[in-house]
């Protein structure tokens, strides 16, 4: 999926978040559970208990403007959507961006990492995210450029105009740098180059949103904005790197565009949509991106492309999913300094190897245990591989192995069993085995 559908997670979620910030982790006051969509709570609350003003179309792009000093070009066009409407529209939009192909290459490259559960239609599930999510979205294809809400009475309710100041500001920064075409489609949403780009775009929206509601409620002056700290929307059932991918972007890049806040103002934000963070490394440690350190380049192994295979993708995972792989371990995952993997096709079977390079020796010897200890804890120790310098684990149908490599971690894994003792035989380890 482009950017666009990526960001229209942010709709119910976004709310559910604000709602648990004003009235902390358990909205259910009265010890009955909260409503199932979060946003009847959070109208009943602006609307009523703070008096929370309506506005018109107008007056919420006026805001959205003077909120963050930048004008809109062209009026943004503007419509209304009920239920069922945006399920049509996104079973559209996952035609047009995420066919069932391109969905199948992320499943692959993310089992090959250990990351999604086997027998998970990757599709199916982002779908229905979306359609439990989806409350307003600016949709950024060329030839659209539109502003959707989600409302059957055509109103626009407190949680609207919330979610509607966010997607508005995406209208802007789509009007000023054209934000469909920052990365190619190429890039997967897994992908960490794309995870940094979304959040700036998601975290400067936020700010936004955040300063909107304290502009409405009329208590700019006594910083409720920069009171509010959203916490991770809960997500149970959903696999780690699906709830990171969606949520990363939001809190993480808050975070990242409050630190350029406090460094130049919203002219440093806006900075940075010309010059976007190429890394989650620099968007978890803003000083990092203010300090230029960039992400390193990363070349596979001699002989890491197997033989008759059929390039799949190719890609970077990064630090914030490198974390979601080490179950949230941040310690293991500091220090990252670039990473590549690349997956191929072997005769239906799937191939990937994947290396990282790290800030220093202690760095990589931190990431190599912890990737050692969670395989351990997530797999069974194989003896495939015989004595040498890999660690090989297996479970779930696939295989893996761990080594050092020219002074980077590689891990190697597989569905087939001899395709991976087949490739980590052309790679050339450390003797020290992790």
């Amino acid at each position: 999926m482009s950017s666009k559908s990526a960001r229209s997670f942010g709709g119910r979620a976004l709310v559910a978040a604000l709602l648990a910030a004003l009235l902390g982790p358990s909205p259910a006051r009265s010890g009955q559970d909260p409503p199932a969509d979060p946003s009847e709570l959070v109208n009943a609350l602006l609307g009523g208990l703070l008096g929370f003003r309506p506005a018109s179309e107008d007056e919420l792009r006026s805001d959205v403007e003077t909120i963050g000093g930048v004008p809109f070009l062209w009026s943004v066009p503007f419509d209304y959507m009920t239920r069922h409407e945006v399920t049509r529209y996104i079973d559209a939009l996952l035609d047009d961006e995420y066919p069932a192909e391109r969905a199948r290459v992320d499943e692959r490259t993310l089992r090959a990492l250990d990351l999604l559960p086997a027998g998970t239609d990757l599709r199916a599930v982002r779908r229905q995210l979306l359609l439990e999510n989806v409350v307003g979205f600016y949709d950024d294809r060329p030839g659209q450029r539109r502003l959707y809400t989600v409302s059957a009475d055509r109103s626009l309710t407190p949680a609207n105009q919330l979610v509607l100041a966010h997607e508005l500001r995406h209208a802007l920064q789509d009007q000023h740098i054209s934000i469909h075409g920052l990365l190619g489609q190429e890039v997967s949403d897994f992908d960490d180059r794309r995870l940094a780009l979304m959040s700036l775009l998601e975290g400067d929206a936020t700010l936004v949103m955040e300063r909107f509601l304290a502009r409405r409620l009329g208590r700019e002056s006594e910083g409720l904005a920069e009171g509010l700290a959203l916490p991770a929307p809960e997500m149970p059932g959903t696999a780690p790197v699906l709830r990171d991918q969606m949520v990363v972007p939001y809190l993480a890049g808050l975070g990242f565009v409050r630190h350029l806040e406090r460094q130049g103002g919203w002219a440093a934000i806006r900075e940075a949509w010309r010059q976007p963070p190429r890394s989650t490394e620099q968007v978890l440690h803003p000083e990092k991106y203010v300090g230029g350190e960039e992400p390193r380049p990363v070349e596979l192994e001699p002989g890491a492309e197997p033989p008759a295979g059929q390039l799949l993708t190719d890609g970077v995972l990064g630090e914030a999913l490198v974390r979601t792989l080490l179950d949230g371990d941040e310690a293991g995952a500091a220090g990252w300094g670039g990473d590549r993997y690349a997956v191929w096709d072997v005769r239906g079977r799937t191939l990937l190897v994947w290396r990282s390079l790290w800030d220093s020796e202690h760095d990589r010897g931190e990431f190599r245990r912890a990737l050692v200890g969670r395989f351990s804890r997530a797999r069974t120790r194989s003896a495939a591989l015989g004595p040498s310098p890999w660690s090989g684990f297996e479970g779930g149908g696939w295989h893996f192995a761990i080594a050092d490599a020219r002074g980077a971690v590689v891990l190697v894994s597989s569905d087939d069993r001899e395709l991976l003792k087949a490739s980590v035989a052309r790679i050339t380890v450390s003797a020290e085995a992790p």
